[in-house]
């Protein structure tokens, strides 16, 4: 999944530091802003941060079979176990929920390898964090239009989305040549007695990762694969607190 926005009831616009001069965004946590999720996309370079707190799991596009990753926040569709109110409760947010209402576009999407595209920042209006009038939230740019803290720690923070989304579809393309990725079996009982079974969700076989031959290891450790494939693995030990999470509620 890309830094980019669903077409559907969005109004994306690029930046623009004269006709966004006066605009704030609202840097709260709630599901009012879209954070009613189970499922929220995350990027390699984040799982030592986020196997501290969250399950991560590979999940597979069924149109064209592309991976990704995933932080599972709930088991249900519109759950997220980790927010109350507008509170949520983890020392660590991953980078795509950060990052609204921003994202990054192209003047050029169909550029070829090599040729620039062009990247910019996009701004979605319809996004209920967008103040139009300014007033409640953070401004963007000040009244000579430069970039305010605010917007820099949102261009910093958009830089290493996308830096962190090519490494992890070169990581997830190396798992899958070495035929390291296999279903995450997640079966679970709740307090109420209520039992269920998830399936779509992938994780690494970590019994093969061992067994990979010497160069195929170096390779991976050489790129910082081998340590993102054994965090990868061990997050799914944190299903456990996910499900004293649900029996609290």
């Amino acid at each position: 999944m890309s830094a980019q926005a669903n077409p559907q009831n969005s109004n994306v616009v690029a930046l623009n530091n004269e006709s966004h001069r006066n605009l704030t965004v609202v840097t709260k946590r709630g599901a009012e802003y879209g954070e009613a999720t189970h499922l929220v996309p995350v990027v390699a370079n984040e799982l030592r941060n986020l196997v501290l707190e969250y399950p991560v799991c590979i999940t597979k596009d069924p149109n064209n079979g592309q991976f990704s990753l995933c932080a599972l926040l709930g088991f249900e569709p519109g759950e997220n176990l980790y927010l109350q109110g507008e509170n949520w409760d983890a020392q660590y947010i991953p980078m795509h929920m950060r990052r609204q209402p921003f994202m990054v576009g192209y003047r050029n999407p169909q550029a070829g390898p090599g040729e620039d595209k062009g990247a910019l920042i996009t701004l979605d209006l319809s996004s209920s964090r967008v103040r139009q009038e300014g007033g409640e939230g953070e401004r963007l740019f000040d009244d000579e239009g430069n970039n305010t803290q605010f917007m820099q720690q949102v261009n910093d923070l958009l830089g290493q989305l996308m830096a962190g989304m090519e490494s992890t579809t070169a990581f997830l393309k190396t798992l899958a040549d070495n035929d390291l990725i296999e279903p995450a079996h997640i079966n679970v009982q709740f307090a109420s007695g209520e039992q269920k079974r998830y399936e779509g969700l992938y994780t690494v076989n970590e019994e093969k990762l061992q067994k990979l031959d010497a160069d195929k290891l170096m390779h991976m450790h050489q790129h910082g694969y081998l340590h993102a494939a054994y965090w990868l693995g061990a997050s799914m030990g944190q299903v456990r607190q996910l499900i004293q999470r649900k029996n609290q509620r």
